[in-house]
């Protein structure tokens, strides 16, 4: 890094050439000769630009000199492009006819290269600051939950992610998300946090998104999509802007009343002569998070009887059976969703002996009262967060520009993995140096990560554990129910005697003891116990280059690439498992790309444009492969057609391959040998949790159980072929219509299957419940598809008025296979070839995680410009039920379908350069959940102003 900023600084000191300029100035007005504001104005082909004042003139140094183009673009207006030759370069004017559908835009993620979204050969969505404006969303990351097959999973205020096309994950490592070109991922948990630390919220100059697979251009992850945030260049948008917002939530929460929340953004950007530019930002939120209170009793496939079955069909799953009691003082085994160290499958159950001296509580399960989440973390739901950003840039010869940045996130969240986990102070820094020209860039960037966290389940089982066994709990309980014929209530009552309290100073002390105690580590006093804490203090170095060899090839539009990344992983041996010797992993990882495209013209309104991607990467730990993609675009007028392949794949994020929980403890195992080995599971083999049930109904004998015991293989690559057709058009400038189909196919799928280990290694452990479940990673032989279609409409009823809606349906299924590679047959004797992994024949043998709505849409109306300074929003967004399964203690559940009905007015001040805007989301505050235990999302009420290119 420190030979790169020196050749930066080298680079700038040695340059002296002169290059000639072209000094533009002008002025943009609308039809009517009214000046606009704030209106982009681009030299085309170029990074240089800049935007209109209060009067709509604008002055701009050109590299180069006349005649070239300059293109002005401006929310509700059509773009257009001017020539400036040696009579107008002083005194160009610019007229702008508004366009209520905006349709013109220019994307790079789809190719890497600028192209028209309209005639990108893939899908791409494009959110730009015209549907920032306009969106009732809180943030620009937010407005993406209205964009067409976005599933978003928020884990916290400030903590979302995104989701696309099936198998939807708290933590998705499936969708590569990218900032200011820098993964937003930390380097070994391995997945992105989403805005946590990423842009401040005034310096989003864009948002592109691709659904589907897109590891031909961007290598490793990008399986089901990839997002490009792109920041404002200091060069363009200049001046002083700052955001104030303020608002309420956890409206009407049952024992909590409304909580507010306050947000400042300041954002200053400075150009310093013709060369040089400089940009600060600063963004900071306060608020009380979402809460995840769901206390309704747990709906998991670790209870006995959970599904409905037919015996006549060899107890052939129907449905789910389980009938939930919500009362803990008439269920035994309570074990509410947000409730902790209550849970059934892990260290929250006891069940009686089948010889306990009391007949009714033989082989009877009982759970004990447990601990909420605002009980365990004691922070009342405080939530905090900020973001900065630092960036120097300065102009070369060739309309070359160098840059530095540094950009930092901070704050605390709860995230969702097998267990809710709470981080009260992430960190993460990234800086990075960049050279870009108008054919090339060079990259190179750090991401340097402070991320430490403590499960709350477990911390709720130990503090429960160390204030009683649990063995001595059900006792008391035991001895109470029987012997003083009381209620499971008043049972639970007499075993609780002297609990720790929540708040009282010894809960609070023993919960610290464990949280800010490493998982590695024992505590004194607590009989060997260990910590519930973990770090990722992880970094990542990546370097990378394109070149467009265009002018030199000339046949055909040819772009060349490669990467090389460097993950240190720093965890202690807390969230991935340490080499043999005490040190620390390290991963390395490179790859290279080619793509070549060329528009044939078949007639003068007819074009087709093919394109051909290859790209080859390597992960040290995995075999090395390729990545193709082939597509194409035909334009007949208005009507563009497309269609492609696409193969992408997926490496392992580090815990996926070195990961071992602690001795005794319940956790996920990785899926390299070495993983397996530490687990010893060579020694004590692990069964699926549906083969363990098998065996306990008598389905399958102990010989049978014994030879489908968990056996560790060569892991490799997850990987993905997409087939998709699409079609976009605009008809008479009134209605724009996007539509897709697209098929796709994974192979070698990656998921973390339940096992049982028992403790023995004896199969007789499970009936006194002395086993422990693990999240075990393996490739899986079963063939997944995923089949989905697209419509999207956007329709100008008139006098600014758009009326826009989308729909999207999508379906799951599964060939399943043993590990010998044969289709498995349910427990009816018929084949499972291509079901719906939502069926529950199929989820009656193991889960499959697709975790994703089979049909949703959104419906908006808005008008940014009802008059000059008044402009609103109304949507509505339904999501339909879900099949849902997660993690260990989560669960396995249909979660209803859930609405919202959201809204934004907006009104300029001129004279104060300013928009008041007043909103919400979720505005008849029907709480509901993305996500089972997720915390439950209820209206979100805001007011905002924002001044903006002051000074």
């Amino acid at each position: 890094m420190k030979k790169l900023i020196l050749f930066f600084a080298f680079f700038l000191l040695a340059t002296s050439l002169a290059q000639a300029q072209a000094n533009l100035a002008g002025i943009v007005t609308d039809a009517n000769e009214q000046p606009l504001a704030g209106v982009t104005i681009l030299v085309k082909g170029t990074n240089t630009g800049t935007t209109t004042g209060t009067d709509g003139r604008f002055t701009l140094q050109a590299p180069g000199e006349v005649p070239l183009t300059v293109s002005a673009s401006f929310v509700g207006y059509e773009r257009k492009d001017v020539a400036v030759v040696g009579s107008n370069f002083r005194n160009i004017v610019v007229r702008l006819n508004k366009e209520p559908i905006l349709t013109d835009e220019f994307v790079t993620a789809a190719s890497r290269i600028p192209e028209e979204i309209q005639r990108a050969s893939v899908s791409v969505e494009k959110l730009s600051t015209r549907q920032f404006q306009q969106s009732p969303a809180y943030s620009p990351f937010d407005a993406l939950q209205n964009v067409k097959g976005v599933d978003v999973l928020t884990q916290s205020i400030t903590f979302k992610s995104i989701n696309l096309r099936g198998f939807g994950a708290n933590n998705n490592n499936r969708f590569l998300q990218l900032t200011d070109g820098m993964d937003n991922r930390s380097p070994g948990l391995g997945f992105g946090f989403g805005n946590v630390a990423g842009i401040s919220d005034l310096d989003v100059a864009d948002i592109e998104l691709i659904p589907g697979a897109s590891s031909a251009l961007y290598g490793p992850d990008a399986l089901q999509g990839l997002m490009l945030t792109s920041s404002k260049n200091p060069f363009t948008y200049r001046g002083l802007s700052v955001q104030l917002k303020g608002g309420v939530n956890n409206v009407a929460k049952a024992g909590m009343s409304p909580k507010p929340f306050g947000d400042v953004a300041i954002r200053y950007a400075r150009q310093f002569g013709t060369r040089f530019a400089l940009k600060v930002n600063f963004q900071r939120f306060m608020g009380t998070d979402f809460i995840a209170d769901d206390y309704n009793d747990r709906s998991t496939r670790a209870r006995a009887n959970f599904f409905a079955t037919d015996p006549a069909r060899g107890g052939q799953a129907t449905s789910i059976g389980y009938q939930r009691n919500n009362n803990p003082n008439t269920n035994f085994q309570y074990d509410g969703v947000n409730v902790y160290g209550d849970d059934i499958n892990s260290g929250g159950a006891f069940t009686f002996p089948a010889n306990y001296a009391n007949l009714p509580l033989q082989n009877r399960l009982v759970t004990r009262t447990g601990y909420t989440e605002l009980d365990v973390v004691g922070n009342d739901g405080k939530v905090f967060n900020n973001r900065a950003n630092v960036s120097l840039h300065y102009k070369l010869p060739g309309d070359m520009e160098a840059s530095l940045g540094w950009y930092y996130g901070n704050g605390n969240f709860i995230r969702t993995a097998s267990y809710r986990e709470y981080f009260p102070n992430y960190q993460r820094h990234q800086f990075k140096a960049e050279l870009k020209g108008k054919h090339f860039f060079l990259r190179a960037y750090t991401t340097q990560q402070q991320a430490e966290a403590w499960s709350i389940g477990q911390t709720a089982t130990a503090i429960n554990n160390s204030w009683k066994s649990i063995g001595q709990w059900a006792t008391e309980f035991g001895l109470a129910f029987i012997e003083n014929k009381v209620s499971v209530g008043e049972s639970r009552l007499t075993a609780d005697r002297n609990r720790y309290l929540p708040g009282t100073s010894r809960f609070n002390a023993v919960r610290d003891a464990f949280a800010n105690t490493y998982n590695t580590d024992t505590l004194a006093g607590f009989q060997g116990a260990r910590g519930t804490r973990f770090r990722d203090n992880s970094t990542l170095w990546h370097y990378e280059g394109m070149y467009n060899l265009t002018d030199i090839v000339q046949v055909a539009e040819v772009i060349v690439g490669g990467s090389v990344r460097h993950y240190g992983l720093n965890t202690g041996g807390t969230a991935i498992t340490l080499k043999s010797d005490g040190s620390e992993y390290t991963i390395n990882e490179y790859g290279a790309y080619v793509q070549a495209s060329k528009e044939l013209r078949i007639s003068s309104t007819v074009t087709v444009k093919p394109t051909l991607a290859l790209r080859y990467d390597k992960n040290q730990y995995l075999s090395g492969g390729f990545t193709p993609r082939a597509s194409a675009v035909a334009s007949l007028g208005t009507h563009h057609f497309r269609a492609s392949w696409q193969t992408a794949f997926r490496n392992p994020a580090p815990g996926q391959l070195f990961l071992v929980p602690a001795a005794g403890r319940s956790g996920e195992v990785g899926g390299l040998a070495i993983a397996s080995a530490a687990a010893d599971l060579t020694r004590r083999p692990a069964y699926l949790e549906s083969d363990v049930r098998d065996f306990a109904t008598k389905l399958i004998t102990e010989a049978q159980l014994r030879s489908r015991a968990f056996q560790p293989t060569t892991f490799t690559t997850e990987k993905i072929q997409t087939w998709e057709v699409g079609y976009k058009s605009q008809i008479q400038n009134r209605l724009f219509i996007d539509a897709f189909y697209f098929h796709s196919k994974y192979t070698h799928f990656i998921a973390a299957q339940t096992y049982y280990q028992f403790n023995s290694g004896q199969v007789s452990d499970f009936a006194t419940n002395a086993f422990r479940t693990l999240q075990i990673n393996a490739n899986s032989q079963n063939e997944l598809f995923v089949d989905g279609v697209c419509v999207g409409l956007d329709y100008s009823i008139g006098h600014g008025f758009i009326l826009s809606g989308n729909y999207v349906h999508q379906v799951g299924s599964i060939t399943l296979r043993d590990a010998q590679g044969n289709v498995v047959n349910d427990n009816a004797g018929q084949p499972i070839i291509k079901r719906k992994m939502s069926n529950p024949e199929v989820v009656q043998k193991g889960r499959n995680f697709f975790n994703t709505p089979e049909n949703r849409y959104n419906l908006s109306l808005a008008n940014s410009r009802i008059t000059d300074r008044l402009g609103a929003t109304l949507s509505y967004r339904w999501t339909g039920t879900m099949w849902y399964e997660q993690g260990i203690t989560a669960g396995d559940v249909w979660l209803p379908s859930w609405s919202t009905v959201d809204a934004q007015v907006s009104y300029k001040l001129p004279q104060f350069k300013s928009v008041v805007k007043v909103g919400g989301t979720n505005l008849l505050n029907n709480y509901y959940v993305q996500g089972y235990g997720l915390a439950r999302i209820g209206g979100m009420y805001y007011v905002s102003v924002t001044f903006d290119e002051l000074m």
